[in-house]
Parts: structure tokens; sequence; C-alpha cells
């Protein structure tokens, strides 16, 4: 008899697909849960960052009420009485301030009458709101409640869509004088919140309050409520979220698979981590080659200024060896005067680096050595300790080098000076006819031998100044005093300079009346620089401005042109020595590249700040500011 044979494949295949039925239907609930909180966690992230997008908006559309409110508070101090020239100083300051003010208007009795700016905004200059069908019911609300209103977005009879905030303005004695308008630029509003919401992934729309509701998983929409003004802005995810459900599933159903992509894991971080271990291995023997190597000075070592490690070139400057140095703190090689300075840079632990600092080594025979320090912070040991690596550069020949340059061209323009003095005074004497008449044929050329002395001695005086200014050696008489004299002064004495250009200069605004602390010669030479730099680069026929401006506890002074501005290239060492945008063009109008440099250390040497504001083809203003003193008193 022949019994039936088992057959336990069937059954194991059986038992296999139970458990990828039981594992399939665990990471689908996995998944659908998945689903839940990720649905959740948007919501919630939308709406967090939602918050966040309404508080700029509200912050952006409050700074700019508040302006026109004040506003509102100013016109009846005045009983309704504007004057034109008083108030377009206010408008102005209101336009400048508010980021996002298209335009200011005041409607006496109903009818535009005043608008900021008017350029781009005529053709709602004349404009009476009873006329406006669309608007005018809103007007009537606005003046029956006596309440300002936000409202919008609107389309603007010039075009583009704003805001309209309205305020109502009362007398002093209750009667209605008139409306002001401020009209925000929707658009830019928009579009700034557009910028901001896209750096984080988002997508934003101010709908009407009474939009239909339409808030899914994707987006929520929060009420805005201001000034009267209800809207929904909604706030919705551009981010596609990237969610490996084929993967998870694939997953799921193939434990085997799961095993063996496992097993295959491990071996991938395995290899992986030892791939990096030798990388580690070679970027450490890599740095050390270098760091041994480097030409400069280094050293690595703690924030406390233990010495961890030297390199030759380190060694060789300090006449030391690597075993006397290692271990060792670095500020018992400094001078003790240098000491504290170079714990104060090794205590400011911070991930940037401290460029371009000063002390004094001592060798082994303790000979002061200048050196340049830098320090790179490395970060922090295993024991928590803060790391630097120190580069330590040798500058001894460089400041003997700089010490001799400086010494020459003091002892040159010395040298220069005496014959240069005669030799221009001479030419003064001919040219002006002290030995008789002149032929026509020689004036030209003694003409030019003038100029060119006179520049010379202009060369030579900028140099001594510049020698005295590196050595410290200027002296200064610094005293409290009035500043609107010597720029009277100013105007006075270059304008025969700039009539050599067919350039006028004018000194423009009222005059101020605070003293303040400078040396009178020195600030008629910054005067006088900055003026006929603006003159040698103006076209005939334009004009100078020479103004003086209070802001808060400054004094600023800025001299105005409108000539061929300056070159963004040469912005940053602007301010430098023998530093000229275009040298050609700077040598064909007599400049030496030293003018700028010599102001700015004067200024500094008073107490102040100097700067420029410049654009390519439209001018150039440069200014200095100086602390004031006291105001002026009087009699």
């Amino acid at each position: 008899m022949i019994r039936p044979s088992h057959t336990p494949s069937v059954t194991s295949w059986v038992g296999l697909l139970a458990t990828l039925l039981l594992m399939g239907g665990l990471v689908e609930l996995g998944l659908w849960r998945y689903n839940q909180y990720r649905d959740q966690e948007e919501q919630r992230f939308l709406r967090a960052q939602g918050y966040e997008m309404r508080a700029v908006l509200l912050a952006e559309l409050n700074a700019t009420l508040h302006l026109a409110s004040g506003l509102a508070s100013y016109i009846p101090t005045k009983q309704g009485r504007l004057d034109a020239t008083e108030l377009q100083p206010w408008l102005r300051g209101l336009f400048a301030q508010g980021r996002y003010i298209r335009n200011i208007g005041l409607a006496p009795d109903n009818r535009i009458a005043y608008l900021y700016p008017l350029e781009g905004n005529e053709s709602a200059l004349g404009l009476y709101y009873p006329d406006l069908a669309e608007q005018w019911p809103r007007v009537q609300h606005i003046i029956a409640n006596r309440a300002p209103q936000l409202d919008g977005p609107l389309n603007l009879v010039q075009g583009g869509r704003g805001l309209v905030y309205r305020v109502p303005v009362y007398l002093q004695d209750q009667r209605y004088w008139g409306l002001i308008s401020t009209v925000i630029d929707y658009d830019r509003l928009m579009a700034y919140l557009d910028a901001l919401a896209r750096q984080r992934d988002l997508a934003i729309a101010l709908l009407p309050f009474d939009a239909p509701a339409a808030a899914s998983a994707g987006n929520v929409r929060l009420p805005v409520s201001l000034a009267g003004a209800q809207w929904q802005l909604q706030v919705s995810s551009t981010s596609q979220p990237l969610v490996a459900l084929t993967l998870a599933r694939a997953l799921g159903w193939s434990l085997a698979l799961l095993i063996t992509c496992l097993a295959a894991w491990m071996m991938h971080l395995h290899r992986r981590r030892a791939s990096l271990a030798q990388a580690l291995n070679r970027s450490q023997q890599d740095f050390m080659r270098a760091f041994d190597l480097a030409p400069q000075g280094m050293a690595m070592l703690k924030a406390t200024g233990q010495l961890l490690e030297v390199n030759q070139a380190l060694c060789q400057i300090l006449e030391r060896s690597r075993e006397e140095l290692v271990g060792a703190v670095l500020a018992d090689f400094c001078l003790p005067s240098d000491r504290e300075l170079l714990r104060q840079h090794l205590a400011q632990e911070s991930g940037q680096a401290r460029l371009g600092w000063w002390i004094r080594l001592l060798d082994a025979e303790q000979n002061p050595v200048d050196v340049e320090c830098s320090a790179s912070w490395l970060g922090q040991s295993v024991t928590g300790e803060a790391l630097c690596i120190l580069h330590i550069q040798d500058i001894t020949e460089r400041l003997r080098l700089q010490q001799m340059q400086r010494e020459f061209i003091a002892s040159v323009s010395h040298e220069l000076r005496t014959p240069l003095t005669s030799i221009a005074g001479s030419l003064g004497l001919i040219n002006g006819g002290a030995l008789g008449e002149v032929p026509q044929s020689m004036q030209t050329l003694l003409q030019i031998a003038q100029s060119n002395s006179s520049r010379l001695h202009e060369l030579i005086n900028d140099l001594l100044d510049m020698e005295k200014l590196m050595a410290g050696k200027m002296r200064y008489d610094i005293r409290e005093q009035p500043i609107w004299p010597l720029l009277e002064d100013a105007i006075t004495h270059n304008q025969p300079y700039a009539d050599q250009y067919q350039v006028a200069l004018e000194l423009v605004g009222h005059p101020v009346e605070v003293n303040v602390a400078f040396d009178s010669q020195r600030l008629a030479q910054v005067l006088a620089n900055l003026i006929s730099n603006a003159v040698k680069f103006s076209s005939p026929g334009s004009v100078v401005t020479l103004k003086a401006s209070v802001d808060h506890d400054w004094l600023r002074v800025s001299v105005r042109d409108r000539g061929i501005g300056i070159k963004d290239e040469f912005k940053s060492r602007i301010f430098s020595r023998f530093s000229q945008a275009d040298a050609g063009d700077a040598r064909q109008k007599g400049c030496t590249g030293l003018g700028l440099a010599i102001c700015k250390e004067l200024i500094e040497a008073m107490s102040g700040r100097i700067g420029y504001e410049s654009r390519e083809h439209l001018g150039s203003t440069f200014w200095f500011e100086l602390p004031i003193a006291s105001q002026v008193v009087k009699e």
C-alpha cells in the first residue's frame, strides 16, 4: 500500500505567505499612522509659519499706520491751515520712513490737494472723493465713525493695486477738516512677503475675509484684522515631501530582502567607516606635513596659551628647539608689556579668524622679535578644551623697510621743498612781469612750468603730512568753536580754484548753531581737499555744494558733486594711500592718491569719522562727522 506523501513545501509557503501578509498589514498600518502624524505635523508647522508671516505683515502695516497717525495729530495743531513749504519736509520724511508707502495725500474738504510724491501719482491729484462712486460710501462711513479705516486691495487710478489707510481729521473745535490718505503699495508689500515665504518653502495669499473655506492638509488660513480691515492669510507648503512608501512596502513584504539590505547596509557602513578613517589619517598627515613645512611660524595651542605643537619656522624665529617650546606657555616668550594683549586675543574664542595683531616675542638671547599674529580656532579637543592655530610672521625686516621708506620720503621731500619754493617763486615773478613783459611765445611754457611746480609742491606737502601722520608727529590745536564761519571761508578760498574748471561752489542749508572741537587749519585742509576733488571731477558749468547738518550728537559736513562717480571696484580702496580710481585720468587732473588718506587720518584724529556715497556716472557725496560739543550761545 502506497501512503500519500506530505508536501511540507506547501506548508512552508503558506507560513511564509501568512508572515508576509502579517508584516504587510503591519507596514500598511504603520504607513497609515505615519501619514496621519505627518498631516498633523504639517498643519502644526503651517500654522506656526502662518503666525510668523501674519506678524511680519501686521508689523509692516502698523509701522506705516503709525506714521500716518502722527501726521493726523500735526494738522489740528496748525488749525488746519497748511503751508506747502512747511508740509513738504513732513511728507518727505514720512515717505522716507515708510518702506511701502506709495504716496501720502491730504484731502481738505475731501479733495486731494497735497500729494507726495507727485511723480507717478499725478492722476490722483485733485480727486474729489464724492465723485468716486466705488469708494465714497466707505469714506462716508469713516467720516461718520470718526475712526481710521484700512481698505483694499484697490485698483488705483494711477495704476497698480494698493491698500488705502484713511484717517479723518477733526480740528480742535471738532470741525471736520478732511482726510489723510496713505496708499500702501500692495504689490511691493506682497512681493516682499512672497520672497520671505519662498525662503521657507511656503506660498501665501491674502484673501477676502468671506472667501470660501478650502483648508486642507496642504494649507491653513488665519484671520488678519487691522484698522477695520479683515482678511484671511492663506499659507501653503510648496515643498514636495519625499515619502518612500513604495520602498517601505517592498521592505515590509520581503523580510529576506530586508535582512539582505540591512546586512549590505551594515557592510557599506563598515567600509565607509574604514574609508573615512583612512582619509582622516591621510588628512592629518597632510596637515602635519604642511604645518611643519610652512614658511611662516605656526603653533597649535590651547586658549590658555600652552603650546601643543610648533613647526620648524617658529623654532627658527625664536632660536629655540621644539622640545623647549612644546608644553610651555607662549606668554613666557613675550615681552611683559605684550603678554596681556596676547591673553586677550587668545581669550576671545570664536569661529572666526583674528587677523593682523602685533606682539614682540623674545628669542633665546632675550632679543625682541616683532611678529604679526593671526589666530584660527579649530574647535575643541576631546577633553573639551578650545584649540587654535596661531600663524606667526617675523615682520622685523618689513618694519625696518617701512621706517627706511618714511625716512627717505621725509628726507627727499625736505630736500626738494626749498629749491622748489625758490623755483615756484621765480616763475611767479617772471609770470607777474617783475622782470619785464614776457614774450607771448614764452607765456604758455612758463605757465605750464609754474602749474607743474605748484602740483609738485602740493605732492611734497601731502607726502610730509602723511609721514607725520604715520609717525604720530602731527600736531593739532583743537578748540571748541562754531564751524559755519570755516565753511564760508572754504567756499571763498576755493572758488578761484573752481573757476579754473568753470565750476561754481555753493554753501547750502541753514547755518548750524553748534560748537565743535576741531583744529581750524587741519579742518580747512580737509575741506580744501574734498572740494578740490569734487571740482576736478565735475563737468564745466556744474555746481559743487557744501552742506552742514546736525544728526543727534554729530555734526555732518558733506561735499556733493554731480560728476562721474566712483567705480565699484575702487570703493574698497578709496581711503588708502596712493589709491586712484583711474591712474591716467587722475594724473591728468593732478591727483596724487594721498588726499583722501590724509583726510581720513585728520578727521579720526579729531574724534570724527568720514565716508561717502556714490553711484557711477551720477556723482558723489563725501562727508565727515564730528561730535557736537555744545550749542552756540547767541548774544
